[in-house]
């Protein structure tokens, strides 16, 4: 019978050609789809590290030089700790709260004249080259402990903590260390005991050229800081590349900037009201099919076409520092 009859090969391969278009159209809109999503996905992530990493240098430049809102304690002696970050007990000394390497270049020479030791870890030094590392000194937004009563949610003193301990009202004062399963002495703790401590921090902020392991290719940005008696490195941020920081210089004493310099002198730094920070943040994964060919301008810093297939993006923020440039007590 006729219109039992199966479809003609031509038919059969009319078919099978019209179905394997189909097919690559799926597939080809599908993998459109994964690589746009990829994309999107890098660039969320680049938005929200940029955030979180500006948002975390804004809050140290602007307290730093905070010392429980006593000016007299930059002129405080030194302590030495166990593993310290340079000559002269460099930690915990109030006298310099903010230092800077400008487009570092194998030197850990501050423009203050510091050597920072610490940053060589087994000989080498893992910092990205052409960066700015920028250095924090300060106590933390708010007290510990007041007038004998804890910080409302505080219960003890921090453990392996360094603090600035203020009695009398700030008459007296010193730097103070609890170490592991210790807490403040019970004569300071009760009712209008005229103690406080404050929470002491000494860090160093740079860009790393790996994340977690040497090698994997992921330039972060990283903190040196002190931790019980020594100096610990922790990574806080992948993807940025790179950091500038310029300082706005008052050289009339109204306290407005007159000038902005990404390479100050020590006494030029000592005079700054404002900082400004520059960020370079890249995709940590490089997109398929994407070169990037673009210049980026950091401030006064233009970092040249890579080439590569890394998504980035210049993210930047302004500081007012209010603490840093205190004068010191007489």
């Amino acid at each position: 019978l006729r219109w039992l009859a199966g479809l003609s090969l031509v038919e059969l391969m009319v078919s099978i050609v019209l179905g394997m278009l189909l097919t690559l159209g799926i597939v080809s809109i599908y993998l459109d789809s994964k690589l746009n999503y990829a994309a999107d996905e890098e660039v969320a992530r680049i938005q929200e590290n940029g955030r979180y990493a500006l948002n975390l240098l804004k809050r140290e430049l602007t307290l730093a030089g905070f010392y429980a809102g006593d000016v007299t304690v930059a002129d405080m002696a030194s302590v030495a700790v166990t593993t310290d970050c340079a000559a002269a007990n460099w930690a915990i000394d109030a006298s310099e709260p903010v230092e800077l390497i400008n487009n570092y270049n194998n030197s850990t020479l501050t423009i203050n004249g510091t050597t920072l030791t610490c940053l060589a870890e087994g000989g080498v030094v893992p910092i990205e080259a052409g960066t700015d590392l920028v250095t924090v000194k300060r106590t933390a937004g708010d007290f510990t402990l007041k007038n004998g009563g804890f910080q409302v949610g505080v219960a003890a003193a921090k453990q392996e903590q360094w603090y600035l301990r203020r009695a009398n009202y700030g008459d007296t004062k010193g730097w103070a260390y609890i170490g592991a399963g210790g807490n403040f002495p019970g004569a300071d703790r009760g009712v209008n005991t005229r103690v406080a401590y404050w929470e002491y921090y000494s860090r160093i902020f740079f860009i790393r050229n790996y994340s977690n392991t040497a090698g994997d290719g992921i330039p972060s940005l990283c903190m040196k800081h002190l931790v019980g008696d020594d100096m610990t490195t922790h990574c806080l941020v992948e993807g940025v590349e790179d950091m500038q920081v310029e300082f706005g210089i008052d050289t009339s004493g109204d306290g407005v900037p007159n000038r902005f310099k990404g390479a100050p002198t020590a006494a030029e730094l000592s005079n700054a009201v404002v900082a400004r920070v520059y960020l370079l943040l890249r995709s940590v994964n490089e997109i398929q099919d994407y070169t990037n060919s673009k210049t980026y301008q950091l401030g006064q810093k233009a970092v040249a076409a890579k080439n590569d297939g890394f998504f980035r993006r210049v993210m930047s923020t302004t500081v007012q520092m209010r603490n840093s440039n205190l004068p010191l007590a007489s």
